[in-house]
């Protein structure tokens, strides 16, 4: 659903802007871009036993690089304004983590972002400079193998982006571009789906993670073409 509404939502930011200019004043812009990316994130995880009380608490915190693809479309009113989404259709995946929790079973978690969506507004300032800023959600799903067979619930999140930019126009409608933007998520919490009153000796307990100050520089190199110049 949210991501529906964020579509709609710039939709109609098109629609309303493209009517404050004249036709001829319109173009619109698709490119495709490499991402290289460090993203960093803190993370506390709760277990409890079979009686709900609680076992023990890990907190670590970490970063790691990753790079992908991605595309996106602009909608440019006139010469300094265009709205535009992006979507990443690659997965951004974290190095996986294991502990051992007795002699013979290892716990092993990564994370996966999935479905990384942006809708932004870009300011263009004369000589090939650009600013932007915008909203960002994506799908957190955890991967997970552990010895009592239970999963941790995928989430999903939002935040917002900013980011500075220079484009070089070369023939025909062609431009490359180099960008680089920082992009910052809201806290989430998942579970292994244990409830309170629900732990037994066989289902390990009610764990629970909790992931804060999650964070990322992104460089981008981007090829576009732009219809209508």
């Amino acid at each position: 659903m949210k991501k529906i509404l964020t579509i709609v939502s710039v939709l109609s930011l098109f629609t309303f802007s493209a009517n404050a200019f004249e036709v001829s004043d319109v173009t619109a812009t698709v490119g495709i871009s490499a991402n290289q990316a460090v993203y960093g994130a803190s993370g506390t995880e709760t277990n409890r036993d079979e009686s709900n009380d609680v076992r023990d608490v890990e907190r670590e915190s970490g970063v790691f690089v990753d790079s992908h693809m991605s595309g996106f479309l602009e909608l440019n009113m006139g010469e300094f304004v265009s709205l535009g989404y992006e979507h990443t259709p690659d997965s951004i995946s974290t190095p996986e983590n294991r502990r051992i929790t007795n002699v013979n079973t290892t716990t092993r978690v990564s994370v996966d972002f999935n479905d990384l969506n942006i809708a932004y507004l870009k300011l263009n300032i004369p000589g090939g400079i650009y600013v932007k800023a915008g909203v960002v959600e994506t799908d957190i799903d955890v991967n997970e193998t552990m010895a009592s067979g239970t999963t941790y619930a995928n989430v999903d999140t939002e935040g917002t982006i900013v980011g500075v930019g220079y484009s070089q126009a070369l023939e025909g409608g062609l431009a490359v571009r180099l960008e680089g933007s920082y992009m910052e998520l809201d806290d989430v919490s998942t579970n292994n789906g244990v409830s309170s009153t629900g732990a037994t000796v066989a289902n390990g307990g009610r764990n629970q993670i909790d992931v804060s100050d999650m964070e990322g520089l992104n460089a981008k190199l981007a090829l576009t073409f732009t219809f209508g110049q």
